[in-house]
């Protein structure tokens, strides 16, 4: 189950971690306009990053192949590199000085490696994305950045998502001692997302349809907006926030999901009527957490991994945006890639429940209710 969670944040992340304990340490803005290079920057959460930094009109350069979505930043220097190709490619970064360097992507510690190598002596500050696919146990109820993180086998092989990236957080630290930032980001949500699990229960909702909703509504559930991460990484830098931080969300209060049903109902002006199903009733009848109901962690399978602790970030100043603006992109994305009503639980969109299982479902639960 361990496992299967942490692959969901890798899908999370990227179809969009006994570390550093620095304490943050807050300075004054640098006077200077600072030079941002990105690598990456084209993707889910590089495009968030770059729009945050241009919004404080910072100097921004992007790295990557000029492959993926090649047109999205025009007026925006790229140089351009292959990362799988080995750390020769850095080459032509190392003959400026970076204030600020971002690696946003890599699931493969190694491009880390070879990346900071390459950079240590020219960049002010090296910012880390990394996950909350690091911690070790995930029954911990907040889990926070001195948490206990993955052993590291000492077979590659047996390295998955949140070896790789706890690796990557590691030589970061290494190379960059004072002058680092490691994001630890929850499920990422919001604009460009492609995982469309947050989307699943907006869809219904905007449709007005009746809706099976998972357990008693008291399970919590967290997620971050990738713009948030975005803006963080810029807020860390401007702040010097030196260390781990863990970055979900959506707000500093729990959220549990009656409460997120009832808001994006409130929201989208729904008339869906809800069907709490016991988390037994789930079970007998086959539904999966995650894969059926998308991003449902019921508190009896894994009670940390929707809790996560906030409290560092959250002291640094750092404030979520609405959890509207959120639902809003999820659905808009879908609207600006022709897909407003997209067909879940299908061969072609195997997330979700098919409507047809759905309904079949509503329907044993109002029989046995008496309805």
């Amino acid at each position: 189950m361990k496992k299967d969670r942490r692959q969901f944040l890798k899908k999370s992340a990227t179809a969009a971690l006994g570390l550093s304990t620095l304490p943050f340490i807050r300075c004054t803005k640098p006077i200077k306009k600072p030079n941002i290079l990105i690598l990456g920057g084209t993707n889910f959460l590089g495009p968030a990053t770059v729009e945050a930094a241009l919004k404080k009109d910072f100097d921004v350069a992007l790295f990557n192949r000029g492959v993926t979505n090649p047109n999205l930043f025009p007026d925006l220097p790229l140089i351009i590199g292959d990362r799988q190709k080995g750390g020769a490619v850095y080459g032509p970064l190392i003959k400026r000085h970076w204030d600020l360097v971002i690696d946003v992507w890599p699931e493969k510690s190694k491009l880390v490696d070879e990346a900071s190598e390459a950079l240590k002596n020219n960049a002010g500050h090296y910012i880390f994305i990394s996950s909350i696919a690091v911690y070790q146990d995930f029954q911990e109820v907040g889990l926070h950045e001195k948490s206990a993180v993955l052993e590291l086998p000492g077979n590659l092989d047996d390295w998955y998502y949140g070896e790789e990236k706890l690796m990557a957080e590691k030589l970061v630290a290494e190379r960059f001692p004072n002058n680092h930032t490691i994001i630890r980001p929850g499920p990422i949500k919001g604009w460009r997302d492609p995982a469309m699990d947050l989307s699943y229960w907006l869809v219904k909702l905007k449709k007005d349809n009746p809706i099976l909703a998972p357990g008693s509504g008291k399970d919590p559930l967290q997620f971050v907006d990738v713009k948030d991460v975005g803006r963080f990484a810029i807020f860390a830098f401007e702040n010097n926030l030196n260390g781990v931080f863990n970055c979900t969300g959506p707000r500093k209060e729990q959220l549990l999901w009656e409460d997120f049903l009832n808001l994006a109902k409130s929201h989208l002006n729904s008339s869906s009527r809800l069907s709490w199903a016991s988390e037994d009733f789930l079970r007998a009848n086959n539904i999966r957490s995650f894969e059926d109901l998308p991003l449902w962690a019921p508190l009896s399978e894994d009670r940390g991994f929707m809790q996560i602790s906030q409290e560092k970030m959250l002291a640094s100043g750092f404030q979520h945006s609405p959890i509207e603006n959120t639902l809003d992109d999820c659905l808009a994305w879908l609207d600006h890639n022709g897909m407003p009503d997209p067909e879940f639980g299908t061969e072609e969109r195997p997330v979700g429940l098919s409507r047809e299982r759905e309904l079949e479902l509503i329907e044993m639960i109002n029989v046995s209710s008496g309805k």
